[in-house]
C-alpha cells in the first residue's frame, strides 16, 4: 500500500534516476562511491605530491653537485697556483740539484693541471682559461731555458707569469660565477615546482570537492522524505510508506522502513500474538532464566535451566543443595561468576519491582568457552612477554657493549644512546605485561615477611637519584627511625615504590620537587608520593588506576604503572589512595600491613617455612590477610595443575587446599605437595569433591596452620 506522501517520492526518485551525474551516483552504493572518490583523491595527491618532492629533490641535487664541482676545481686552480709558485722559484735556482728541482716542479705542475682539466670538464669557459694558464706557463719555462740573465728575458719572463695568474684568478672568479648561476637556477626550479604541484593538488581538490557534492546532493532529498515519513509514524500514522530511492544504502534503509512500519501496524492489532512470540523466543535463549517469588520458591524456569542447572525446578527453593546460584545480594550487586559442576556460570539477579518483596529474575550464562578464552589470552601475553624477553636481554647487552667502544663517533653514539633507550622502553613494557598475565591469571608470586621500609626506601631512592638529578628536581626522604617494620613482600614493596617514584619524575617539570614520606598509622605504614607537578583532574582521577590509561599531560609510559601498583597493594593486604590538583601536583598515599605484637612474636617461629595455598580468587581476599597478619610466607597458586608444579620447585612445610576448586581429586591423588595438607571450603557453594577428612571453614584454617607450623595452639 503506497499512500499520497508515497507517491510523491516515487515521483522523485523517477527524477534523481535519470542521465544526469548526480542520477548515476545515485544508483551507486554510496559506501564504496565514497571509498573510491577518497582513494582516486588520494592517489592523485600522492601522485602530485611525489612529483613536486621529485623536482625539489632533482633541482637540490643539481645544486649540490655544481657547487661540489666548482669547488673542487677551485680547490684544484689554488694547487695548480702553488705548483706554479714552486716552479716559477725553480727559474732562479742555480747549482747541482736545479734541474732536478725544476723537474720535479714541471711535473707537479703538469699533474695539477691534468687533474684541473677533468674538473673542469663540461664548462667550455673553464677549460679555456685553464689552456691560458698552462700555456703562460709553458711560456714562462721557454723564456726561462733561453736567457735568465738580461734585462729584456727577466722582463718577458714576468710578464708571462702574470698572464698565468691572471688566467688563475680568472679561472677562480669563473667558479663563484657559475655557483651564482646554480643558485639562480635552484631557486627559479624551485618555484616553478611549488606552484606547479599547488595548482594541481587545488584542481584535484577541487573535483574532490565537487564529486562529493554531487554525492551529497543525491541522498540530500530521499533522507529528507525519510525524515518526514518518520515523523508521520512517530505520530501514529502506521499508513506511512516511502518509495527506495537515492543511493544504494538508502534504497535499503527505506526498504527497512516499510518493513518496520508493516510489522508495527501488525503488531498493533495482534498483540497477544507478539506475547506468544516472546515467550517462545524467552524459551530458545541460550542463557538460562529463572524466576523466583519474594520468598525464594522457583515459579518459572526455561528449558536451558535443565541443562545448566538441573537443581533449580518450579516449586522448589532457589538455593536448594547443588543450585549455583550465589547470595542474591552479590548477585544484585554485578555479575558473579561460581564454577558449578565442570562449567563456569556468569549469574545476575535483578527485581522484578521496586521493592523486596517482589520477586527475581535469575539470568545465568554459561561463559566456560570465554573463561577458557581468557585463560588463553593470560597465557598467550605471558608466554609472548616471556619470549621477548631473552632477546631483548641479549640486544640490551650487545647494545651496551657498544657503546663502551672507544671507537665510535658522536654520531654513533648518539644513535647507540637510542637504541639503548628504546630498549629499556621496550623492557619495562614487557615486564609491565608480564605482571598483568600473572594478575589477571592469579599467578602473581607474594611472599610477605618482616622488613626494614626504610632501607627499601631508600635504595629506591638512590636508584632514581640520577634521572632524578638530569631533570634538576629535588627528592627528599622523611623516613624516621622509629618505623615499625612493613608485614609485606619487600619485593613488591620495591616496585610499588619505584612505580610511583617514576610517575612522579615524569609528571614533574624541570627544578620541581618530589617527597617521599612514612609514618606510623595504628597497625599500618602509610607511605606517601607527593610532588609539585602538572597534577589531574577530577575527570583524570576517575581512571587513574585503569589500564592502558594515560594522561595527556606529557611524560610516557604504557599506562599499566599504577594499575600493577594498585592490584600490588590489594594483594598485600593495604590500600591506595590519590589527591590530586590540576597545576598543583599529585601525591599518592599506600597503606600497608605493620608490625604487629603476634606477628613479631610469631616471626622467628615460622621463619624460612612457606605454606602453598590452592585456591579459588574468591577465597583470596579473605583468607591471604589472615595468613599475612600471622607473618606466614605463603605462594598462591590457582589451579591444581600450578600447584603441582610449584611443589616441584620448592619445599613446602603446609599445603592449604580448596575442596571447591576445580580438579582438588586428581590433585590430592598426585605426589606429595607438603609434609602437611589441609582441606578446607570458601563457602556457601558445595564442595566439587567428597573427602574423608576433615574440611575447616575458611575462618579457621589461618589459625590452623600457625598451630601446626608453631607447635602452638591456635586462637579460638
Amino acid at each position: 500500500m503506497v499512500g499520497p506522501g508515497g507517491r510523491r517520492r516515487a515521483s522523485s526518485a523517477a527524477t534523481l534516476a535519470g542521465g544526469s551525474p548526480s542520477g548515476v551516483l545515485g544508483r551507486l552504493p554510496l559506501a564504496p562511491t565514497l571509498t573510491l572518490a577518497l582513494i582516486g583523491l588520494t592517489l592523485v595527491l600522492a601522485v602530485i605530491a611525489a612529483l613536486g618532492i621529485g623536482n625539489l629533490y632533482s633541482a637540490r641535487q643539481d645544486y649540490e653537485d655544481a657547487l661540489a664541482r666548482t669547488y673542487e676545481l677551485e680547490s684544484a686552480a689554488s694547487r695548480l697556483l702553488a705548483s706554479a709558485v714552486i716552479e716559477e722559484t725553480g727559474f732562479r735556482a742555480t747549482g747541482d740539484g736545479a734541474a732536478a728541482t725544476r723537474g720535479r716542479a714541471r711535473a707537479g705542475f703538469d699533474q695539477q693541471a691534468l687533474e684541473a682539466m677533468a674538473l673542469a670538464e663540461g664548462d667550455r669557459e673553464s677549460e679555456q682559461l685553464l689552456r691560458d694558464r698552462v700555456a703562460s706557463q709553458q711560456r714562462s719555462r721557454r723564456l726561462a731555458r733561453r736567457n735568465r740573465r738580461s734585462r729584456g728575458a727577466q722582463r718577458r719572463l714576468a710578464e708571462a707569469i702574470f698572464l698565468g695568474r691572471e688566467a688563475g684568478e680568472g679561472l677562480t672568479a669563473r667558479q663563484r660565477e657559475r655557483r651564482a648561476q646554480a643558485r639562480d637556477s635552484v631557486g627559479d626550479r624551485t618555484r616553478t615546482a611549488l606552484i606547479t604541484t599547488i595548482a594541481a593538488g587545488g584542481l584535484a581538490l577541487l573535483g574532490a570537492i565537487g564529486l562529493i557534492g554531487m554525492l551529497i546532493g543525491s541522498i540530500r532529498r530521499p533522507l529528507d522524505e525519510l525524515v518526514t515519513a518518520t515523523q508521520k509514524l512517530a505520530a501514529g500514522d502506521l499508513s506511512e510508506r516511502v518509495q527506495p530511492s537515492g543511493p544504494l544504502e538508502l534504497r535499503e534503509l527505506d526498504s527497512a522502513f516499510n518493513t518496520m512500519a508493516e510489522r508495527l501496524e501488525r503488531a498493533q492489532t495482534g498483540v497477544e500474538a507478539e506475547r506468544e512470540k516472546l515467550a517462545v523466543t524467552i524459551e530458545s535463549l541460550g542463557d538460562a532464566l529463572v524466576v523466583c517469588e519474594s520468598d525464594g520458591t522457583v515459579s518459572t524456569v526455561n528449558p536451558r535451566v535443565k541443562e545448566i542447572a538441573p537443581a533449580l525446578r518450579p516449586g522448589g527453593h532457589a538455593h536448594v543443595a547443588g543450585s549455583p546460584l550465589p547470595a542474591l545480594e552479590e548477585a544484585l550487586n554485578g555479575e558473579v561468576t561460581v564454577d558449578n559442576d565442570g562449567r563456569t556460570l556468569s549469574i545476575t539477579a535483578a527485581r522484578l519491582g521496586s521493592g523486596a518483596s517482589d520477586g527475581v529474575v535469575w539470568t545465568l550464562r554459561d561463559v566456560s568457552e570465554r573463561a577458557r578464552l581468557e585463560r588463553v589470552k593470560s597465557d598467550f601475553v605471558a608466554t609472548a612477554s616471556h619470549e621477548l624477553r631473552s632477546p631483548l636481554t641479549s640486544i640490551k647487552g650487545f647494545v651496551e657493549l657498544l657503546g663502551s667502544s672507544d671507537s665510535l663517533g658522536p654520531r654513533e653514539r648518539e644513535f647507540v644512546d637510542v637504541i639503548l633507550l628504546s630498549t629499556d622502553r621496550l623492557v619495562d613494557l614487557v615486564n609491565d605485561l608480564l605482571d598483568v598475565a600473572r594478575l589477571e591469571a592469579g599467578r602473581m608470586e607474594v611472599h610477605p615477611r618482616l622488613f626494614e621500609l626504610v632501607e627499601v626506601v631508600t635504595e629506591v631512592a638512590g636508584l632514581m637519584a640520577p634521572v632524578v638529578a638530569a631533570k634538576r628536581q629535588r627528592l627528599d626522604l622523611d623516613l624516621p627511625a622509629s618505623l615499625p617494620r612493613a608485614l609485606a613482600d619487600p619485593a613488591r614493596v620495591r616496585q610499588i615504590v619505584t612505580n610511583l617514584l617514576s610517575n612522579a619524575h615524569q609528571y614533574t617539570d624541570e627544578g620541581g620537587r618530589i617527597e617521599i614520606a612514612a609514618r606510623a598509622d595504628e597497625g599500618r605504614i602509610r607511605i606517601t608520593v607527593g610532588d609539585d607537578g602538572r597534577g589531574m583532574s577530577r575527570e583524570d582521577l576517575g581512571s587513574v588506576f585503569d589500564r592502558f590509561v594515560r594522561h595527556d599531560h606529557g611524560g610516557a609510559g604504557t599506562g599499566l604503572g599504577l594499575s600493577i601498583v594498585k592490584s600490588l597493594v590489594d594483594l598485600q593486604g593495604g590500600s591506595i589512595e590519590v589527591d590530586s590538583v590540576l597545576g598543583v601536583g599529585t601525591t599518592f598515599t599506600v597503606y600497608l600491613p605493620a608490625e604487629s605484637g603476634q606477628a613479631g612474636a610469631l616471626g622467628e617461629l615460622v621463619r624460612g617455612k612457606c605454606v602453598l595455598v590452592a585456591g579459588r580468587s574468591s577465597a583470596r581476599g579473605r583468607l591471604e590477610p589472615a595468613l599475612v597478619e600471622l607473618g606466614l610466607d605463603h605462594e598462591w597458586v590457582a589451579s591444581g595443575t600450578a600447584a603441582v608444579q610449584a611443589s616441584r620447585h620448592r619445599h613446602y612445610e603446609l599445603a592449604l587446599v580448596d575442596v571447591g576448586m576445580r580438579g582438588t581429586d586428581a590433585l590430592l591423588r598426585g605426589p606429595a605437595l607438603a609434609r602437611t595438607v589441609l582441606l578446607f571450603s570458601a563457602g556457601i557453594e558445595s564442595p566439587a569433591m567428597q573427602t574423608d577428612g576433615e574440611v575447616l571453614p575458611l575462618e579457621q584454617v589461618a589459625a590452623a596452620a600457625r598451630k601446626i607450623l608453631t607447635g602452638g595452639p591456635g586462637p579460638a
